[in-house]
């Protein structure tokens, strides 16, 4: 009788217990979901406002490396075929390497058609000046212009496409 008294006594502090343990684990794994879906609300807000500024500097690039604005931007009647197309190459780069990071908050596919705009932009100016070297410096400037539109139509106009039905996929 006696060890059954013990055991009675052991049960009626015991059960109290563990239900007061389990009810506060559950509260406490509660709490903690709680504020992790608060500092994920947090940090996709934050991380939405930086996606979207990417776009807006996507955009912005692709604008600042046609063709037919690094020749209105960058060209002078001074300036010798060589020289200038030194000056159109490293304007891409430069704009290219502004907005590298980027690529942080836009999709693989986006930053690859971004870089292909890029290195497409860099390969014409290249082969129009080769076909351009003993000419003038207006007939190179006047050639990539022209090519500038091809250049638009097939890849620039793609790519900002992409960009818009990113931005329609996060901001709607």
């Amino acid at each position: 009788m006696h060890i059954l008294s013990v055991v009675l006594e052991v049960v009626k502090y015991t059960v109290p217990a563990l239900v007061v343990y389990f009810l506060m684990r559950q509260f406490s794994a509660q709490q903690y979901n709680l504020a992790m879906a608060e500092r994920r609300a947090k940090t996709n807000k934050e991380t939405l406002a930086l996606r979207y500024q990417a776009y807006e500097r996507l955009v912005l690039f692709c604008e600042r490396i046609k063709l037919s604005d690094l020749v209105v931007r960058l060209n002078s009647p001074n300036m010798t075929a060589p020289i200038f197309k030194n000056a159109l190459l490293v304007a891409v780069q430069k704009e290219y390497e502004h907005n590298i990071t980027q690529q942080l908050y836009v999709s693989q596919q986006l930053w690859d058609m971004i870089e292909l705009l890029k290195d497409n932009t860099m390969s014409i100016i290249t082969s129009s000046y080769i076909e351009h070297e003993k000419k003038s410096n207006d007939e190179f400037a006047s050639d990539l212009i022209a090519k500038n539109n091809i250049l638009e139509s097939q890849i620039g106009a793609k790519v900002k496409s992409a960009i818009r039905k990113e931005v329609e996929l996060y901001f709607q």
